[in-house]
């Protein structure tokens, strides 16, 4: 079984069947993505911090559906915020000058031995010593 943290612009991305600007289908890689770990029964994990992304741009209807069938499905899995993952993320937000979030999720992912599934390059880029970070599109 393998285990993900799925960043929210996946999430996006899967829940209003995005097209990148370049014209990726980025929509279907992020629900072929989905498939593929029901198919394998792998686990996806969440915690707080999605929700709260999340309901920046969705109600908490909106938030439910998005999430529903993965939760049905026994799939997706909460993890709680540690107080020291806070402040490590907190940290490393400050020091490389990236979102807290992002930070709080490739820190969880490290923590959880997850794989991080995202489109944002600085996960890629300045993140890549803690974390294994793959595009939806790559997960095989």
């Amino acid at each position: 079984m393998v285990v993900y943290l799925v960043d929210t612009c996946v999430w996006r991305d899967f829940y209003e069947n995005r097209i990148s600007k370049s014209g990726s289908l980025i929509g279907k890689f992020a629900a072929d993505f989905f498939l593929k770990v029901l198919k394998h029964k792998d686990n996806i994990l969440y915690s707080e911090g999605l929700i709260k992304e999340l309901r920046v741009d969705y109600d908490k209807d909106d938030v439910d559906d998005m999430l529903d069938m993965l939760i049905r499905c026994n799939v997706l899995k909460n993890i709680d915020i540690k107080k020291e993952e806070f402040f490590e993320a907190k940290q490393i937000s400050e020091k490389r000058s990236l979102p807290f979030m992002d930070c709080l999720n490739a820190i969880q992912a490290r923590n959880h031995n997850a794989i991080l599934v995202t489109r944002d390059l600085h996960y890629f880029n300045k993140l890549k010593d803690i974390i294994n970070a793959v595009r939806p599109e790559d997960v095989k």
